[in-house]
Formats: structure tokens, C-alpha cells, sequence
């Protein structure tokens, strides 16, 4: 059954000629303001992390990409925070991802954003289910970012979202593309760490640009993410981030500063490297406290080669080993 759209109750997925003619209005955009993409990209220093297309957006972002819950949540002050995310610009981190619940991270990043316009991508997320409290989210997004639009809005922890109000004509959809009609977001996306049923059935209906799923040599033997999800996106062109690439923090703390990830240190080189030879997968996104860590991530990112076969062999063993240990850890509604 086709989804639903506003006029009949029922959703119609977005044809190639209108994708092509809404991204069409944002060429040479910025997040802060309209001008010459191009202009602005000459008088930045090359990137010195390798980019990939996102999806169909067309964008090309960094291979890593930033979380901002472990500074947000753990209440790090502004200028901590502003010291981190500024060696992440340096190393060529352009993929930044936010929501409003992680402290004040919106807000501190809203200086760094109109130092820093170009070549930037920074999503945040709404976990409202209706159209007008997905709009007011947004609009709360937007002003503590102290910014016209942001690059994306993800519908978070899609597997609590009812999949039939949805779609409906005061669904949560409805909002995100009312909020792109308005200028207020350029592209639509999916996340969440559990229900990967819930991304194949949204991302078929064919009007969501971005999938944002936990994807990591562990969590593989434990939840069909990948099985399920990247197929799909392929199929629609979707652009994946991966999350949750180190296992996220033990028992999904994120609000102390001395929050570890569940991966012990020594495999974070090998998880990486599996995470970004992983089909269609165009940014890992990782949690990172401090610039000691931003530069180790930017390192291993850089150098990132597809894994040999035994490595790919050492990296299944040891994620076996592992997703034994760890079991079912992501909380379920």
C-alpha cells in the first residue's frame, strides 16, 4: 500500500525530479546562510580526512563524523567544549551530530557554526510523533543553534514511533517536510539502536535521505542492523551514518566525564576500519571527550584501508567473543 499524503490521507514517495529540484535550491547553501559553496571552500586548507557522498543528498561529508552527547550530556563547560569541537574542524571532521536533550550542545555549538560556515554538515534530531510538536522541536533546534536551518533533522529511536501515524497528514513527517518547504532543513533522516524493521519500513516509503544506525564488529552478531538497513539503503540511495561505532559508552553513560567505551582500546584501530568497509556506510560517527581523542579517531580514520582477509577473520572472532559477553544491551522503548 502506498503511504499516506496530506490531501488524501496518503503519503506519495518523493520522485527523482522533485529530490532533483529541492536540492536544486540549496546549492551553494550553508547552514548559517546562502552564498557560494564553492567560494567559501577555497579559503579553508584542504581536508585532511577523506569524504564520501552521503546518499542521494549529494553532500560529501568526512569519513568521521563528531557525537556531541558525551560533551553535552556530561555538562562540559563552553570552553572545553568549544576546544574539542575546533580540533575536530582541524582535523577535517565535517559531520557533526547533535539533538536537543544533550545539555547545552546546541547552544555551544552555535559559535563555532558562524566561525566555521563552510563545508559543514550538522544534523540534529526531534523524537516528537506529531506534526506540530516535530515543527516547534525543530523551531527549538534552530534557535539555540542560533541558525536559519540546519543541514538535517532525524526522527530519533524510530522503533518507538508508530508507523501508521507516521505517515499521517499530522504525522511526524509531515512536520519534517513542512519544516523543509519553509527552509528550515535541506535534508530528512531516521535514527535509533533498536526495531531495525522500523528504518526498512520508513525507508521504503522513499522520503528519508539518511539512516543513522548502530554499526559495529559486535552489535553484528546481536541485531540485524546491518542485514537489514543496508540494503535498503542501497536500494534508495540513502546515506548511512554509523553510530554506536565503539559500542557507545558502558551502559549508554553519557553523563560523566569519565565515561568509557564499551570496546576496550585496544581494538578501536580494527573496529573503525570495520565500520568504514562496510557497504554504503559514508561517516562513523564516534563520541569523543577531549582533542587527544579527536586526533587519535582523525589518525586511524585517515589511514583507514579495507581489512585483509584475516583481519576481516580476527575482527568476526573477536565481535563474537564479544556480542557474548555484551548480549542484548540497547534499551527497548
Amino acid at each position: 500500500m502506498p503511504p499516506k499524503t496530506p490531501e488524501t490521507g496518503m503519503f506519495q514517495p518523493r520522485t527523482r525530479r522533485e529530490f532533483l529540484t529541492e536540492a536544486g535550491r540549496w546549492t551553494g547553501s550553508t547552514l548559517l546562510g546562502a552564498g557560494s559553496m564553492g567560494r567559501l571552500a577555497e579559503a579553508l586548507p584542504p581536508s585532511t580526512l577523506p569524504r564520501r557522498r552521503l546518499g542521494r543528498t549529494g553532500v560529501e561529508v568526512s569519513i568521521l563524523g563528531m557525537g556531541l552527547a558525551p560533551l553535552g550530556l556530561a555538562n562540559y563547560p563552553p570552553d572545553h567544549f568549544r576546544t574539542v569541537v575546533r580540533a575536530a574542524l582541524d582535523e577535517g571532521v565535517s559531520y557533526f551530530d547533535v539533538q536537543p536533550d544533550y545539555g547545552e550542545a546546541e547552544k555551544h555549538l552555535s559559535r563555532l557554526l558562524k566561525e566555521h560556515r563552510a563545508r559543514r554538515f550538522v544534523a540534529t534530531k526531534t523524537s516528537e510523533q506529531s506534526k506540530e510538536a516535530v515543527l516547534d522541536s525543530i523551531a527549538g533546534s534552530l534557535r539555540r543553534l542560533e541558525a536559519p536551518r540546519v543541514d538535517a533533522v532525524l526522527l530519533n529511536n524510530i522503533g518507538d514511533y508508530d508507523l501508521q501515524k507516521l505517515f499521517r497528514a499530522d504525522g511526524a513527517l509531515a512536520g519534517l517536510r513542512e519544516a523543509r518547504r519553509r527552509g528550515q532543513v535541506r535534508f530528512l533522516g531516521l535514527s535509533g539502536h533498536w526495531r531495525p524493521g522500523h528504518f526498512v519500513k520508513a525507508l521504503e516509503s522513499g522520503e528519508f535521505d539518511i539512516a543513522m544506525a548502530p554499526f559495529n564488529l559486535v552489535d553484528r552478531h546481536t541485531y540485524s542492523f546491518e542485514t537489514d538497513i543496508l540494503p535498503v539503503a542501497a536500494r534508495f540511495d540513502v546515506g548511512v551514518i554509523a553510530m554506536k561505532v565503539l559500542g557507545g559508552a558502558v551502559g549508554l553513560a553519557y553523563d560523566t566525564p569519565r565515561q568509557k567505551a564499551m570496546l576496550p582500546e585496544g581494538h578501536h584501530r580494527l573496529a573503525i576500519r570495520y565500520v568504514l568497509g562496510l557497504p554504503h556506510v559514508s561517516c562513523a560517527v564516534v563520541g569523543i571527550k577531549n582533542a587527544e581523542e579527536v586526533r587519535l579517531a582523525a589518525r586511524v580514520a585517515r589511514d583507514s584501508r579495507a581489512l585483509s582477509e584475516t583481519e576481516q577473520a580476527s575482527a568476526l572472532a573477536l565481535g563474537r567473543k564479544l556480542a557474548a559477553e555484551w548480549g542484548a544491551h540497547y534499551p527497548e522503548g
